[in-house]
């Protein structure tokens, strides 16, 4: 359903709380830079109705982060309804619940399970990957609560030699979870119809991103960021699948009658712990400082690049299963992995393409496994000439003068590395 929001007036914050606040002020700066992308507009809407539209609670099944495959979910019956964190609003629900240095996600996730009158119902099912000690702490307090779970173990060690094996078989017990919930049988072709929606989905948005990768002229880099992000916010994956497109085409018209800019700002890549909507104080902050965002490497950046082709989808069940599971477990890039060598290849490809100037390493307080990533990442980058810039912070609004002030200083210094480059060639 699409939820008109916007005008020319802006939305009008009347007397909100923190939390709606939060999502129309975000809603607010995106449509002003991007008010004549008509487009974008269903976007926007989209974010908006889940944050404070009527949701269907029947038999739901909730997924706590985006390391699940939504595939196996869609094929049991149901509509995967995401908690990914990002609202301060939220994180302040659960200021009771757990410790002051909980990391910003954590809490956000558990603060939005306590909203009043918005929670999941009783009936819902949650399905819980144990990647940290917080997400471990949330199936505990969901279980206390005598919630309906579904734990994903995942595991840590890539070079284990059963790791993909103990993976695939989770995925198998995740289908039947689903699938007793919901009352759907899972079958070949609900599984084959999942898979080919996801791929559709998928690739739409790899083709948006390359499309609009380095045209702030056509949609700014924090819009990008929603068309992304609104994945895990859309009601239905069909019509968002089919609003990625035509927004593609929309650019693609835009692009013929607009010419690239010259002059553009350094580009860089964002890259750390992941950036969700409503909170995009950290994209802001780097246009703010005259800096453009080329891609994003977080653990949900290869999902793009998970697809199946035609040719694959044979085989029984439990094989697309097994498929499904393969291709997750290579391609994931969360903090489940002692040593995130999926997310360490990213950056290094996109370093070797040349295609960024620096790199912004975001760093949420109390997320401390992409401290351990840095340590690694850093050296290889030196080693293409990209200097790095490491941001910490949380869901806060405090500190983003400071912030500021250090990005600008940053910006300067890429600045002058183009100036040194030109010199040296001419």
């Amino acid at each position: 359903m699409e939820v008109a929001v916007m005008d020319h007036t802006n939305i009008k914050t009347r007397s909100f709380g923190c939390y709606e606040k939060e999502y129309v002020d975000s809603l607010n700066q995106l449509y002003s830079e991007n008010a004549e992308l008509p487009g974008f507009r269903w976007f926007l809407d989209t974010a908006y109705a889940w944050a404070f539209g009527e949701q269907d609670r029947k038999r739901e099944v909730v997924l706590l982060g985006t390391m699940i495959p939504e595939e196996i979910v869609i094929a049991a019956g149901a509509k995967p309804r995401w908690l990914i964190g990002g609202s301060l609003g939220t994180a302040a629900w659960s200021d009771d619940l757990v410790p002051r240095d909980a990391d910003p996600v954590s809490r956000s996730i558990l603060g939005y399970l306590h909203r009043p009158g918005a929670a999941p119902g009783p009936e819902a099912l949650y399905i819980v990957p144990l990647v940290n000690d917080s997400m471990r702490k949330i199936a505990y307090e969901l279980k206390s609560q005598g919630r309906k779970l579904c734990l994903i173990d995942v595991p840590p060690d890539r070079k284990d030699r059963y790791a993909e094996e103990k993976y695939a078989r989770q995925m198998k017990e995740l289908c039947a979870a689903v699938s007793r919930h919901t009352g759907t049988r899972v079958t070949k072709n609900t599984a084959v119809s999942a898979m080919r929606r996801v791929s559709a989905a998928r690739t739409a948005l790899q083709k948006f991103l390359e499309q609009s990768r380095g045209r702030a002229e056509l949609i700014s880099d924090a819009a990008r960021l929603l068309v992304h992000n609104s994945y895990y916010l859309a009601d239905s994956i069909d019509e968002w699948t089919r609003r990625v497109e035509a927004l593609s085409r929309e650019l693609a018209g835009r692009a013929l009658c607009q010419n690239r800019k010259t002059g553009s700002p350094p580009a860089v890549l964002l890259a750390g712990s992941p950036v969700r909507f409503p909170n995009y104080k950290v994209p802001f902050l780097v246009r703010d400082a005259g800096l453009a965002v080329a891609d994003c490497v977080d653990e949900a950046a290869l999902k793009p690049c998970i697809s199946y082709k035609r040719s694959s989808l044979r085989g029984s069940r439990d094989q697309l299963i097994q498929m499904i599971a393969a291709k997750w477990f290579r391609h994931d890039a969360s903090s489940a992995n002692i040593r995130n060598d999926v997310m360490f290849e990213m950056v290094e490809r996109i370093a070797k393409q040349g295609s960024v100037e620096g790199v912004v390493w975001h760093v949420l307080k109390g997320q401390m496994e992409y401290d351990f990533e840095l340590d690694r990442i850093e050296p290889m980058l030196s080693g293409y000439g990209i200097p790095v810039f490491r941001l910490e912070t949380d869901y806060q609004y405090q500190d983003v003068e400071q912030l500021r002030i250090r990005l600008e200083a940053f910006s300067e210094m890429l600045e002058q590395n183009r100036y040194r480059r030109v010199a040296r060639v001419s």
